[in-house]
């Protein structure tokens, strides 16, 4: 079975463990920070990881199936909560909102199991086919205990914050975002300087839905440049989060695709790309986040001449239902040109 098609999880009874690996992708040398879990046999086994990093103490008495659901940058979103299980109070449920392939949703499903309460999640529309038959993260939230909403009004007003949930209750936003989201930053900006300070990168790449990731990452690296791109809006919009969250020293840098990528949208370029890549480093990316973000990456190269890092968006459980979206649209992948 090929690395295109299929999800590796070579340690699923494990803590996650964090690997770094050199990659070269269209003549751009780089670094990749990649769930170990993820890489292939072939990888695991050669000499390409350069660094293992252990997972984060906030890690430490989680049952480890929990992290199948509960990864990618998602996992440090939610570090507070993992670090604080056993002092924190029980809410009685907690409210989220997003898409129905969201990697938080599933991720705040997960948080609901361990901490024994309802996640109640609002999503504005959802086509009859999932209607009928869920299918990815909505699927693997729902047998989680999930209770679903299907109500564009209450989705509004949650996105206008214009939603008061009742006591005891807790409101988490779109993308996981709550008061202490950088807490787990703090402690991932630790690990790549320390990485990169022998690794001799001080520049990191991530592509941003919110932006909340890149910007807490960006203010845990003082000295180190955090570079992202729009995934989910356009510039603009990424730029007035930025400014909403805090100072705009050190803010991270923004770099835009043109033409823009409407999320979620399927483009036949980026359906090509995700198998040039796959055929070049050995590596699945995501292909919400990641594979806008590499079509940007190489519309902006000269950004990336010095030693830099690539940090992986996990999210593979999510790319389940839309890797057959183009499938359906596309047929099967094939590179355009592999190993350009």
């Amino acid at each position: 079975m090929s690395i295109i098609t299929s999800i590796y999880r070579a340690f699923p009874m494990a803590l996650p463990s964090f690997s770094y690996l050199q990659c070269s992708f269209a003549g751009i040398d780089f670094i990749l920070r990649i769930e170990s879990s993820l890489l292939s046999p072939a990888v695991l086994s050669g000499n390409r990881i350069v660094r293992t990093m252990p997972a984060p103490a906030f890690c430490q008495g989680i049952p480890v199936e929990y992290f199948e659901a509960i990864e990618g940058n998602k996992l440090y979103k939610l570090a507070y909560f993992l670090e604080n299980l056993s002092s924190l109070p029980v809410p009685k449920r907690i409210w989220s909102y997003g898409s129905a392939q969201s990697n938080a949703m599933l991720a705040l499903s997960a948080l609901a199991q361990l901490m024994g309460t309802e996640l109640h999640y609002v999503l504005p529309y959802l086509a009859d086919e999932l209607k009928a038959q869920p299918k990815g993260n909505l699927a693997l939230a729902l047998h989680r205990g999930m209770h679903m909403h299907i109500d564009s009004k209450l989705y509004r007003r949650m996105t206008q914050q214009a939603f008061v949930p009742d006591e005891h209750e807790w409101m988490l936003g779109e993308g996981a975002q709550h008061a202490h989201v950088a807490h787990g930053f703090t402690t991932l900006g630790k690990e790549i300087m320390e990485v990169g300070s022998t690794l001799g990168f001080h520049q990191v790449f991530l592509p941003s839905g919110t932006g909340v990731s890149a910007y807490h990452l960006a203010a845990a690296m003082p000295g180190t440049k955090v570079i992202t791109t729009p995934g989910y809006g356009d510039a603009l919009y990424l730029q007035q989060a930025f400014s909403q969250m805090g100072n705009a020293e050190g803010m991270p840098e923004i770099l835009a695709h043109a033409p823009h990528y409407r999320f979620g949208s399927l483009y036949r370029e980026l359906w090509e790309l995700q198998a040039e890549l796959a055929a070049e480093t050995g590596i699945s990316f995501d292909l919400l986040y990641d594979l806008p973000a590499w079509a940007c990456i190489l519309q902006h190269r000269e950004h990336f001449t010095q030693p830099w890092l690539y940090i992986h968006q996990g999210g593979m459980q999510g790319s389940a239902t839309m890797r057959e979206r183009y499938f359906r649209m596309f047929g099967a992948e094939r590179p355009a040109h592999t190993g350009t």
